[in-house]
């Protein structure tokens, strides 16, 4: 398998893009349905999907779990204190179930992450977790009033 964000060298084909569309779309297909959909047999698509993965253009296959209406989303942006940077940061983090998404930045923000609590005092709890970590200087929260367009 190629690096992580390594290029892949063969280009796609109009199949190719049809599998991937389709994955997008429900990563749970099965392959005999995704192969009736693509007009190719069951192993010629086993085959073409075991070199999408091989080639890197795809990385895995996931689900999107529905959140609870109830939930209560967030963005807390992280400042390091100097000499830090995410390497020291990150692996603090990793353990919080309610980091759904750490983004390093260029800028005045070194790490934005995406935070979802079950409500605003589970949220604080984790702001104050997350501000503790040796490292970081400084946390700022962005609550999410409604999310207005969503491809994660």
């Amino acid at each position: 398998m190629p690096p992580e964000g390594s290029c892949v060298t063969r280009p796609l084909d109009a199949i190719d893009r049809l599998i991937l569309a389709r994955l997008t779309d429900d990563a749970r297909l099965p392959v005999v349905s995704l192969a009736r959909e693509i007009g190719l047999s069951r192993s010629a698509t086993q085959e073409r999907l075991a070199r999408l993965v091989a080639e890197g253009s795809i990385r895995g296959f996931t689900i999107r779990a529905a959140s609870p209406r109830a939930a209560t989303r967030a963005w807390l942006a992280l400042r390091f204190q100097p000499g830090f940077a995410c390497r020291h940061v990150v692996p603090a983090l990793q353990d919080l179930a309610e980091i759904r998404l750490a983004t390093s930045t260029a800028g005045p923000v070194d790490l934005l992450l995406l935070a979802e609590t079950a409500g605003t005092a589970e949220l604080t709890a984790l702001r104050d977790r997350v501000a503790a970590i040796r490292g970081v200087a400084s946390v700022e929260t962005t609550l999410v009033l409604e999310t207005q367009i969503d491809r994660l």
